[in-house]
């Protein structure tokens, strides 16, 4: 029975992805086929790549580590040194960051650069910014088509690619299972994005007013593409608290979707056994 999962958008709170990857290495079954978008394809390629998610974990606290800051504070703190390493600011080419020296660490450890050479197929969903809309990328050069998929507008450059100027998945498909239903026979979509705003007693700062306009853009789109497909399991992992860029809460996240996860758990070994 072929197996396909979509790690949807959502930035830290699709940290909590890797544990839902531990299903199946706990039921002894892989997928055939993954999706992703912006964290999901960063989380979903290193997956593919052959990476378990003890490995996974392991190179995430390599980079994050818990502790009460934020993002924009890791300069003041020695023990987010390789964070604040993967920062290559750039203002001239529509970002502020390029967003490079992430991907290049990510390219060492995954020792792969192509889609043709990961273990398990890969559909990643980037936005191409001219037409405004998702372009399914599964071939070819895997470094640049991750880039593509984070490249949250504003805030990291936009990644050229195959002729397409490209920006975050996250902007037309959050939640890309539409890339592989038709390629499986039970399909796992896994949603991160935020469902809830928090409530301010002022007017907030304007990076909370872009993350969080970012994240109910988000809820719209896959609350109206909910209503025309719906994947097998449908699995909301309701990470609270915890916003767009706030990766240093890794712990927590890993906590708060545990039983979401024995929830696709249940779901998935039910449909196996059927």
């Amino acid at each position: 029975m072929r197996i396909g999962i979509s790690l949807g958008a959502g930035g830290a709170r699709g940290l909590g992805h890797i544990r839902f990857l531990e299903v199946f290495e706990e039921l002894g079954v892989k997928p055939s086929i993954i999706s992703g978008a912006s964290i999901g394809a960063i989380i979903g390629a290193v997956y593919s790549a052959g990476m378990d998610t003890n490995e996974i974990k392991e190179s995430i606290n390599d980079i994050i580590f818990e502790k009460n800051a934020k993002f924009w504070e890791i300069h003041k703190r020695s023990d987010f040194i390789k964070m604040f390493n993967f920062i290559d600011p750039e203002i001239k080419q529509g970002g502020l960051i390029k967003g490079e020296k992430f991907v290049n660490f990510l390219g060492e450890k995954l020792s792969v650069s192509t889609f043709e050479e990961l273990k398990i197929p890969l559909r990643i969903a980037a936005t191409d910014f001219k037409e405004n809309s998702c372009v399914d990328i599964h071939s070819g050069d895997l470094l640049n088509a991750i880039r593509a998929s984070y490249a949250i507008p504003g805030l990291f450059t936009p990644v050229e690619l195959n002729g397409r100027i490209l920006i975050d998945g996250g902007v037309s498909n959050p939640l890309p299972y539409d890339l592989i239903y038709d390629k499986c026979d039970i399909c796992i979509a896994i949603d991160s994005s935020a469902n809830k705003t928090k409530q301010f007693d002022e007017i907030p700062a304007a990076y909370e007013i872009l993350f969080a306009g970012f994240s109910m853009l988000q809820r719209s789109i896959i609350e109206e593409k909910l209503k025309r497909l719906k994947p097998h399991i449908y699995i909301d992992s309701d990470v609270q608290n915890v916003r767009i860029h706030e990766f240093t809460k890794v712990n927590s996240i890993y906590e708060q979707v545990e039983g979401k996860k024995e929830e696709l758990k249940r779901k998935l070994s039910k449909l196996l056994e059927s």
